[in-house]
């Protein structure tokens, strides 16, 4: 698997501990971590997937799964809101595992939604903290909160 990340949010050994543990279930060919506007063009993710343009670049979309390619793309700039780098590393998690959710879908060839992929990303999170934490070498207690 070819990962594409400047390593300032996370490392990509970090990164290959949280896809190790979900196991081959859940398997992609490229993880692309996204942490600014210019590392859309820096990466070209506008030549992988070319939809939505407008609401990646507002900050409004968290991440995309691409089943062609088994292809995830996670944008750390969507949580910029939070001025905060442990709120963006935690979220922008949230959103690597929901995307993976959806990878996970495609390998089973099981119709999947988008509440699944969420309900998931958030279970799984704050099941697994303990693991998180120690990964991300994260001190405080936090917990995911779904917004409506």
């Amino acid at each position: 698997m070819n990962i594409y990340n400047n390593q300032n949010y996370f490392t990509n050994k970090q990164l290959l501990k949280i896809l190790n543990r979900l196991g081959a279930d859940y398997e992609i060919n490229k993880l692309y971590i996204i942490e600014t506007r210019h590392d859309l063009l820096k990466y070209g993710v506008i030549r992988i997937n070319p939809f939505g343009w407008i609401e990646i670049i507002r900050g409004k979309i968290e991440g995309n799964y691409l089943p062609t390619s088994k292809t995830v793309i996670v944008y750390v700039f969507a949580h910029d809101e939070y001025n905060d780098f442990h709120s963006s590393q935690l979220y922008s998690i949230h959103a690597l595992l929901h995307e993976l959710r959806h990878a996970y879908h495609n390998n089973k060839n099981i119709k999947g939604s988008e509440e699944d992929c969420d309900e998931f990303a958030t279970r799984y999170l704050d099941e697994n903290s303990n693991f998180f934490s120690r990964v991300m070498k994260w001190e405080d207690e936090w917990e995911v909160e779904e917004e409506d």
